[in-house]
């Protein structure tokens, strides 16, 4: 099985017809989680994506029959927590450790404290 990086998982959703040949006629291709937060900060911060289209993104990639995503159950839960107003990457980091049983997570970030399974050492 092939896999795909950023830069091809975004070019596939801009529209490149070599991209979208790769996918096609590679797959089912794989994407790590570390390709999906990448291809969701390239979007947002280099191409302006807002959150709606972000997660419409999303959608089509975890449910893109040529694409085979790493534990799947882990992305799709942390675009739910994604929709609800976490960054993409702290949702996953926090899904991730969650699927591997190794919660609590700690963090010193203030935009998980109070996220159910995170603790700040500070408090």
């Amino acid at each position: 099985m092939r896999s795909a990086d950023a830069s091809l998982l975004v070019g596939c959703l801009a529209g490149s017809g070599a991209a979208q040949t790769f996918i096609r006629e590679e797959g089912p291709v794989w994407i790590s989680h570390l390709v999906l937060a990448e291809t969701v900060r390239a979007l947002e911060c280099v191409h302006g994506r807002t959150r709606p289209r972000l997660v419409e993104a999303l959608e089509m990639i975890l449910d893109n029959k040529d694409l085979v995503i790493e534990d799947p159950a882990v992305p799709r839960a942390a675009l739910e927590a994604y929709r609800a107003g976490l960054d993409f990457e702290d949702a996953l980091a926090v899904e991730t450790a969650r699927k591997a049983g190794h919660l609590p997570l700690g963090t010193l970030r203030e935009e998980l404290r109070g996220v159910p399974g995170t603790v700040d050492p500070r408090a």
